[in-house]
């Protein structure tokens, strides 16, 4: 049976006078799509008429009547500037965006999983090989992304044609749903291809991001940026990963940040302050990996049991009004 069956083709966008709050959206996100993909290598003008398209949808999302029917125009003009022989196929599915979202979801919640697996508490480590989402046979869902694989590889030209500004994106509709998505769920295209690629093709190894190596190097920013790409990525699509809860490993990724830096909500990583906490683990001239279990550790009895690894945890507080009894109830 066909992996990507329920992956089915694009379809043009209806005219924007008849078009839904979602048709409109989807339009934004085309847009950004093509305007964040660090390998955009168009011209100025064409990156020019893409904004003025994308900020012609947000207007009329939003309702702006003032600018409704230039805005309009402006939308109608774009799309039939990307039009050859046939309307350009830009909108998929919900049961297309849905199934590639969980997929994705998927694919970064294994990444997030290996990563964070050796340094879990050792209580979480044995109930989760008890579980049975430890014992599946392709956790990595591998018998899907190696025929996605072979997708990408026959579009690859066409790709790196739309994203030099020419007009082949009815050529290449694999990967425009791959960057719709990423988009869409704040996941790092560069990444996402390189783990992707990991499952597809026998010997590629996974992109080496071990927290212990930042700290080795004292590298700051690559760490602050490691961290919030981690956060970024939450998705509770699924329970369990490999018999560990999603919820627990989110509430990780949540807290690294808060624990190691003075980090506003809206700053970019670049911009974190490290706190001593992380001053120290970079001093450190051996043991990083016992001292980052050691933070993981007490993050989740800390944070999460609101007390020391002495406590029992039977005993924590069922009236605390947190959402933290969730995140035990995915750890048991």
């Amino acid at each position: 049976m066909n992996p990507l069956r329920y992956l089915a083709p694009p379809r043009p966008f209806g005219d924007i006078s008849n078009s839904t709050q979602e048709e409109i959206e989807g339009r934004e996100l085309f847009a950004s799509c093509l305007l964040n993909n660090s390998h955009m290598s168009m011209s100025d003008s064409d990156r020019d008429a893409i904004r003025a398209y994308r900020d012609a949808c947000c207007r009329l999302e939003i309702g702006d009547s003032q600018t409704r029917e230039s805005d309009m125009q402006v939308v109608r003009e774009y799309e039939q500037s990307l039009q050859t022989s046939r309307p350009a196929n830009l909108c998929f599915d919900l049961a297309t965006r849905t199934k590639m979202g969980e997929e994705l979801d998927n694919l970064h919640d294994m990444w997030s999983y290996v990563r964070y697996e050796k340094y879990l508490p050792a209580t979480v480590k044995e109930d989760a090989e008890k579980h049975p989402s430890s014992k599946v046979s392709d956790p990595w869902h591998k018998a899907f992304w190696k025929p996605f694989y072979g997708r990408l590889e026959a579009e690859a030209d066409a790709w790196a044609q739309v994203l030099s500004g020419k007009n082949h994106l009815n050529e290449c509709p694999t990967y425009l749903l791959l960057a719709l998505l990423c988009e869409q769920q704040t996941m790092d295209w560069d990444e996402t291809v390189a783990l992707i690629r990991y499952c597809a093709v026998e010997g590629v190894e996974l992109p080496k991001e071990d927290f212990v190596d930042y700290l080795k190097a004292k590298d700051v920013t690559g760490l602050a940026k490691r961290l919030e790409l981690d956060e970024n990525t939450i998705a509770l699509s699924t329970e369990y990963v490999m018999g560990v809860g999603t919820m627990l490993l989110a509430y990780f990724r949540m807290h690294l940040p808060e624990a190691l830096y003075e980090c506003e909500e809206d700053l970019e990583p670049e911009r974190w302050v490290p706190k001593k906490r992380l001053h120290d683990l970079m001093a450190l001239q051996d043991g990083h990996e016992q001292a980052v279990q050691e933070l993981i550790r007490e993050i989740f009895y800390e944070m999460v049991l609101g007390g020391s690894d002495d406590d029992d945890e039977e005993g924590w507080d069922d009236d605390d009004d947190t959402d933290e009894d969730d995140i035990m109830d995915e750890a048991d």
